[in-house]
């Protein structure tokens, strides 16, 4: 007996470490609504968080804050970055162990426009800008345009420079690899094998060895959407076609570099001739697609039909060991006339993040499972911005967290609800080798964030940035405020 109650203990305290348990910083941040935010860095030189606010309205550029929060999650400080009416935001990148804006600046007198990169540094000085690229432009209208990326390891700076399109000739980049001191190491002009177009996607991204890959849209005149990935180590450029043969088409993709710095793309794809997430459309598959660090050579190239789903967006990309796991999610909105509002153009928006899809691939690419877990979130006019999900692998174990109806979790509530039930986090977790979900249950450790004095706070659950193998930044926040937390497994 004594035995047996030893085991039941020790599967007591077991499955209280397996639970997240957070600790939140102190809410003394108020974020627009609509906003984008991003977190760089790491706990000893600083989590930096870019929130981009969208133009709205007469405005040109969008609105740009930085902070930077010290290893106690206390904030260092908060900095608007200034984007005026004649430049171009190009992007804000984690760059030798501080956040680097970068923005573009054309000048008739010069005919030229110009990249600059300006360091923030993490007491919150700018340094001063430094002209790092530019691309000869006549006018205005026809300046061309920039893409910045850095290496996960910030020690590696890839621009993309494009000069607008010119009528009947292929389509010209030039490809400028730096280090983490803006030291130019190669710069390459290349053409690629395609018409040029007024639209071009070209989407960079450089491993921590250098290389420089680069995803692109080939068919911008067509209605589906056809990939190649273009690998330059500086000294030729390489097509490598993503192959969804016959009338499959792309319809959600997301890449990221594995631990080792091969390139992975995967996805899902329809049959259907044009993709339009959120109508209802099928999905028939996934697809993945690795290319090695070298930029020498495929390494997996698959498509894995399954039963039909319908409007899924790819989320993220989880490692484990040789095989590969894509998130994804069912995720629609729905818009309609505002009925109370006097402007005729005004939308009442509703939008719905339905079951969680995990689906997971051995080292060839085949599929080797794949796993749902229930959830059904919807909310109007916000977004959407509580409805997504958390996800990471940690310690062995996907743990899935998301905000969650109170009364799905509670017996004497479930058969009969009235008026509004108060959203609750919860999470699951899945073995990353067999998909085997447990069980979704609540947190029971939740600091207060729920019902407090202020208005309510949810988790933000899908801004997130992995630490460890045991810990997280994570965000919660209501209109008004928000909160930055560690979440530790």
């Amino acid at each position: 007996m004594k035995n047996l109650l030893f085991v039941l203990l020790l599967s007591s305290l077991v499955s209280f470490a397996q639970e997240p348990q957070f600790v939140w910083n102190t809410a003394n941040t108020k974020p627009n609504l609509d906003i984008t935010s991003k977190f760089y860095g790491n706990l000893s030189e600083g989590i930096y968080v870019y929130n981009n606010i969208p133009p709205s309205g007469t405005e040109f550029n969008p609105s740009i804050t930085v902070e930077c929060f010290n290893e106690k999650l206390d904030r260092n400080f908060k900095k608007n970055i200034t984007v005026d009416p004649l430049e171009d935001f190009v992007n804000v990148v984690y760059l030798n162990k501080k956040a680097f804006h970068f923005k573009s600046l054309f000048s008739k007198d010069a005919g030229k426009n110009t990249l600059n990169a300006i360091g923030i540094n993490s007491d919150g000085s700018f340094d001063k800008p430094i002209a790092i690229a530019g691309i000869n432009a006549e006018k205005l209208s026809k300046r061309g345009r920039f893409d910045v990326a850095s290496s996960p390891d910030g020690k590696k700076l890839v621009i993309l420079s494009e000069p607008e399109w010119v009528k009947d000739e292929n389509e010209k980049i030039t490809i400028t690899l730096y280090n983490e001191k803006l030291e130019k190491i190669w710069s390459s002009e290349q053409t690629y094998a395609y018409p040029w177009t007024r639209a071009v996607y070209n989407e960079p991204f450089v491993n921590n060895d250098g290389t420089v890959f680069i995803l692109k849209k080939t068919d911008m005149k067509g209605e589906g959407n056809t990939y190649s990935v273009f690998s330059f180590n500086g000294k030729s450029l390489k097509e490598f076609k993503i192959q969804l043969d016959g009338n499959k088409k792309a319809a959600t993709l997301v890449k990221s570099f594995s631990p080792d710095g091969n390139l992975t793309i995967a996805g899902y794809y329809t049959e259907d001739a044009k993709v339009k997430i959120g109508f209802g459309t099928a999905y028939h598959g996934s697809f993945i697609s690795s290319f090695d660090k070298s930029g020498e050579t495929t390494k997996i190239s698959a498509v894995n039909p399954f039963e039909k789903r319908k409007d899924i967006a790819a989320k993220s990309i989880i490692f484990n060991g040789a095989n590969t796991i894509l998130m994804g999610e069912e995720f629609f909105i729905n818009a309609k006339s505002a009925s109370n509002s006097q402007d005729m153009f005004a939308k009442d928006y509703a939008y719905y993040a339905k079951n969680i899809w995990i689906d997971g691939f051995d080292a060839s690419g085949k599929s080797i499972y794949g796993t749902s877990i229930k959830k059904d979130n919807s909310s109007n006019n916000d977004f959407g911005r509580w409805n997504s999900y958390f996800s990471a692998l940690m310690k062995g174990k996907i743990y899935v967290i998301f905000n969650d109806e109170k009364y799905r979790y509670d017996e004497k509530k479930k058969a009969i609800v009235f008026g509004s039930s108060p959203r609750i986090p919860v999470y699951a977790t899945i073995d990353p080798n067999t998909g085997v979900a447990a069980e979704t249950r609540p947190i029971a450790n939740f600091p207060p964030l729920f019902g407090e004095k202020e208005p309510a706070m949810f988790l933000h659950p899908d801004v997130y940035m992995k630490l460890n193998d045991n810990q997280c930044i994570i965000k919660a926040e209501n209109t008004d405020l928000y909160r930055l937390g560690m979440v530790s497994f």
